[in-house]
């Protein structure tokens, strides 16, 4: 949001920035801010700002709210999370979306689910800069005899479908590689005591951009099961720290376009094989891959803008 709020500060508008979902309450005096706006923008999750969304409602403001995630989040048809208390927070998350007069999604592959049927693709993620790749470690040479050295990093759960990946990882390899994984969250059962993957634990973000560099390649993994749309934020980390990634999981037909076009990864699921060079290949021309990433997603302040009209009802 501080992406969205800083290009739109440069664009002529009378811009106020509240950050009421770090308060995680009402606050008053934001009362009167909402009665002399035009436009209230929202970005979810809106349970933090439900209120909002209603005094607006209310109000006859226009709301635009920003969908980067989506509720419930199901497997197979199956709540990932079935506690009453998350069912009702999913309630109040999709009462406020339906309340928003428009919604705004990152990405074209939200627009397969129902619930945001009606919101609008527009470019507003932040952008990311190529790295430099001046120097690197000696991983970068092709033609050498190193098994695939591969990163995962991030939260290890059923919606990432983490040990499917890392056994499509063994098929297309035939064994020679090797994952890391940096996660503050216990192995699956399935993937502990194999001597091709390593716990690193939970790493701070100097430590995990050292990790990274020496590594060949990052693997972004989604549940194949996994029910809701979704523009995977790990694969711009990855980019930034200059190394391309594999995809494996639901099909996100939009990310896997821009992903192969760009030049910046890999999709792994409908490979027979994949081989270090292949890899190695897309790293020599990171810098490049990842400016191509990043402009096909980062914020484009005219087309924000043009989305953010009063709306006639």
């Amino acid at each position: 949001m501080d992406n969205i709020a800083s290009g739109l500060s440069f664009a002529g508008l009378d811009l106020e920035v509240r950050r009421s979902n770090r308060i995680r309450g009402f606050r008053f005096e934001h009362l009167g801010l909402i009665k002399r706006s035009d436009i209230v923008l929202l970005h979810t999750p809106l349970l933090m700002s439900w209120h909002y969304a209603f005094l607006a409602r209310l109000f006859g403001k226009t709301i635009v709210s920003i969908v980067w995630d989506s509720y419930p989040v199901t497997l197979g048809g199956v709540r990932f999370d079935r506690r009453m208390r998350r069912r009702l927070f999913d309630r109040i998350e999709n009462t406020a979306l339906s309340a928003s007069n428009r919604l705004l999604v990152p990405s074209q592959d939200f627009l397969e689910q129902p619930i945001l049927h009606r919101a609008k693709a527009v470019r507003l993620w932040y952008a990311i800069h190529a790295p430099n790749m001046d120097s690197g470690p000696a991983s970068y040479r092709h033609g050498d005899d190193e098994p695939l050295k591969v990163l995962f990093a991030g939260q290890i759960n059923r919606t990432r479908g983490l040990a499917a990946a890392t056994e499509q990882l063994h098929r297309v390899t035939q064994g020679r590689f090797q994952l890391l994984i940096a996660s503050g969250d216990p192995l699956p059962p399935e993937l502990s005591g194999r001597p091709d993957v390593r716990h690193l634990g939970k790493l701070d973000r100097e430590n995990l951009r050292r990790v990274a560099a020496g590594c060949d390649c990052g693997l972004v993994a989604l549940a194949c099961d996994f029910d809701g749309p979704g523009l995977p934020s790990k694969t711009f980390e990855y980019l930034e720290a200059g190394i391309p990634c594999l995809y494996y999981g639901k099909r996100l037909e939009h990310y896997l376009d821009v992903l192969e076009w760009s030049g910046a990864g890999i999709e792994i699921g409908a490979r027979a094989n994949l081989t270090r060079d292949d890899v190695l290949a897309k790293k020599a021309d990171i810098a490049n891959a990842t400016i191509r990433f990043s402009d096909a997603f980062a914020l484009d302040r005219v087309e924000l803008i043009a989305h953010l009209g009063p709306v006639q009802e």
